[in-house]
């Protein structure tokens, strides 16, 4: 009895173990409690639910449920599983920031694979197959995700260096602009220098003349007296 107990919880341990990704359950399909296993996805829901119904496509003719992420299978073909055609019923939801993936296989009236059953590592092995093809494909969207970010960091950096270009162009424009009025101012200054010499000596001639024509005066004065 006792070993007969140890021996259970030995293969329990082992199963757990090997298959730690896969755990049995209960879910509602269809407003209907069913038993099954799950797994957890890290990938969106969206992408979980277009992706199994692809690898539902491989067993059988795919029917969607009543309630949003219900995907079912009625005559399931899954040669890694059974000889004969199975009952898949399967259900894709949001649970604590991840996708959870849950499958209800029927081998027969009232009989489900789940912990114990004696196809429960086939049918482990053939979602964890899914698992890892989506894995796959979530590396893909994610280093896809990271290159359009480098396309859009260096689109913007084009822009930035496409803006300092333009920059640098009104710079020069505005440093010629200032050149030319230097210029300008240049010569204008010795237009001013030269018009103030002038000035000078226009006022130093006028003033000589003022002296001459002073004394010319006073000496026609002297000629009256």
């Amino acid at each position: 009895m006792i070993k007969g107990i140890l021996f259970g919880l030995l293969c329990t341990l082992a199963t757990s173990s090997m298959y730690a990704q896969v755990f049995s359950g209960l879910e509602e399909i269809d407003k209907a409690k069913k038993e099954g296993f799950y797994t957890y996805i890290n990938s969106e829901e969206k992408y979980v639910i277009e992706a199994w119904k692809k690898y539902l496509k491989q067993v059988g003719s795919v029917e969607n449920g009543r309630n949003g992420g219900t995907l079912n299978v009625y005559s399931a073909k899954i040669k890694e599983i059974s000889d004969k055609p199975v009952s898949l019923l399967s259900k894709v939801s949001e649970e604590k920031n991840k996708t959870k993936l849950f499958v209800s296989i029927s081998t027969g009236p009232d009989m489900y694979i789940q912990t114990g059953h004696e196809s429960f590592r086939e049918a482990s092995n053939w979602v964890e197959e899914f698992v890892r093809l989506i894995n796959l494909e979530e590396d893909v969207r994610v280093e896809e995700k990271k290159l359009n970010e480098l396309i859009s960091n260096k689109a913007k950096q084009q822009k930035l260096a496409d803006r300092f270009v333009r920059e640098l162009d009104s710079n020069k424009r505005q440093a010629e602009l200032l050149t030319k009025k230097l210029e300008e101012a240049k010569v204008e200054k010795e237009k001013i220098l030269a018009n103030q010499e002038q000035n000078r000596l226009d006022l130093k001639t006028n003033e000589d003349a003022i002296l001459q024509q002073a004394q010319k005066l006073e000496t026609a004065k002297q000629k009256i007296k």
